[in-house]
């Protein structure tokens, strides 16, 4: 069962500054040690503490604390990104700060698009690491702005949009041919099916069954969007 202590609703935290904090950790002595170190601040106030995903949910909704400091990993893997994408519809205002062992970049993009995180931080980091994060955290909140976790949301998703755009098309360039390959790179050089077929001394028809196998390969409607994909992910070289 989680803690926390009384407090009075009615009281304006905003005028105050002082930031309430909650720490939701399955491991009882770091749970113990960042609930002191918040204890320990002057401008902040602990608001509680939970061990589960589940609880961590139960106090965000009772003790009404302004950020949470939650563990990725509790009850199950990545129990805590659940409870904290549960809290990003049940309280969208609760600035989150994601605790982990090590920096997986696949768990923090899971993390940062998933939920209303506002930043992360590995477990062993310095007090005074985790203090400004929450301090900055705050501000962000208190001034309805959330300008570095956005940006850090959208530079996930560029990331990883682009490394499963290079995946696919790695798989796929496994398996062209050579005349396919000659094929695109012709697209790439804006040539119509009846100048690939003059430079390739072939009849259009030809051409133009290549270029209808190389659509089923890359499973796409026009020859514009294999130039596209080519040109995003900066690898027209390999046609050269």
């Amino acid at each position: 069962m989680f803690t926390y202590p009384y407090t009075d609703p009615m009281i304006n935290r905003w005028s105050s500054r002082i930031i309430r904090v909650a720490v939701a950790e399955d491991h009882d002595i770091l749970r113990q040690d960042f609930s002191e170190m918040i204890e320990n601040r002057p401008q902040m106030e602990w608001a509680g503490a939970a061990a589960t995903g589940n609880e961590a949910v139960e106090l965000a909704l009772q003790a009404n604390p302004d950020i949470m400091l939650m563990d990725i990993e509790m009850e199950s893997h990545q129990d805590g990104i659940e409870a904290a994408n549960r809290l990003s519809v049940l309280r969208p205002e609760l600035g989150i700060i994601f605790l982990t062992v090590h920096e997986d970049d696949e768990t923090i993009y899971k993390a940062y698009t998933l939920t209303n995180a506002r930043d992360y931080l590995v477990k062993s980091a310095e007090h005074d690491e985790i203090i400004r994060s929450i301090e900055y955290a705050y501000e962000e909140q208190k001034h309805g702005s959330s300008s570095m976790s956005s940006k850090l949301k959208s530079e996930f998703s560029r990331l990883k949009q682009t490394e499963s755009k290079l995946i696919f098309f790695m798989s796929i360039l496994s398996q062209l041919t050579q005349a396919e390959r000659d094929i695109i790179k012709l697209l790439l050089a804006s040539c119509k099916v009846e100048d690939m077929a003059r430079l390739r001394m072939v009849e259009p028809v030809t051409i133009k069954s290549q270029i209808n196998t190389l659509l089923k390969k890359f499973g796409m409607k026009r020859t514009k969007e294999i130039s596209s994909l080519i040109r995003e992910l900066n690898v027209a070289f390999i046609f050269e």
